[in-house]
């Protein structure tokens, strides 16, 4: 017996072959269309007049050449007529030599003129820069204000009364001037700050400040 696959195939192919049988005849057995009924007519090639070429001449029959002011004849031959058209010969060229040292000349003192130039515009630009700053107002710092509290003839006391002050969160400082040892404390921007300062330090020390400009010396 055979084998179930095999009897689907060929079942398969007898299937296709019986509908190809059928389709086939229907679709070859068309009409042609009517695109196909299109005659194209092509036109003659077009006729062109035999030209006649001039035969080549020898050499030994060409012209001297050797005067500058000699005019060859070239003899043009066509259908028509023929005729001879006069060349004129080139005339020579003569080249003159340029002076290498005008040209070098030129050369560097077109570089020194730029130089010179460039050199100028660096000049006027630096002065009108320093004028400029020169011109330009200073910045003017802010008046600031501090307390002197006391003046020393020794340094150890003036330091000893600035570590005191430190300790009670007081900004305290002290300067050395002409042997004198002055005890500050500030500086601040509102004179009305400095003077509650003073004031809390009378309080608290027994000392009296006075409220002054603040300077950096």
């Amino acid at each position: 017996m055979l084998d179930k696959t095999l009897t689907h195939r060929l079942i398969g192919a007898g299937i296709m072959i019986v509908s190809a049988a059928i389709i086939l005849p229907q679709v070859l057995d068309g009409q042609r269309p009517p695109e196909l009924g299109v005659q194209v007519e092509v036109s003659k090639a077009p006729v062109f007049p035999e030209a006649k070429i001039a035969a080549t001449q020898p050499v030994s029959s060409l012209p001297d050449r050797s005067s500058k002011n000699d005019v060859t004849h070239v003899s043009v031959t066509n259908k028509h007529s023929t005729s001879a058209i006069p060349l004129k010969q080139p005339q020579d060229i003569t080249l003159v030599p340029t002076d290498k040292t005008s040209v070098n000349k030129e050369d560097s003192s077109s570089k020194q003129s730029a130089q010179n130039d460039s050199s100028s515009s660096r000049t006027a630009k630096a002065s009108t820069d320093k004028q400029t700053s020169e011109n330009r107002p200073k910045p003017q710092m802010a008046v600031r204000w501090t307390v002197q509290i006391a003046t020393f003839a020794n340094e150890a006391n003036a330091k000893r009364l600035v570590a005191k002050l430190k300790k009670a969160n007081y900004s305290a400082y002290s300067i050395t001037s002409s042997s004198l040892n002055k005890v500050y404390v500030g500086p601040e921007f509102e004179r009305s700050a400095s003077e509650k300062t003073m004031n809390d330090i009378k309080k608290k020390f027994g000392l009296k400040g006075i409220v002054t400009k603040f300077s950096e010396n």
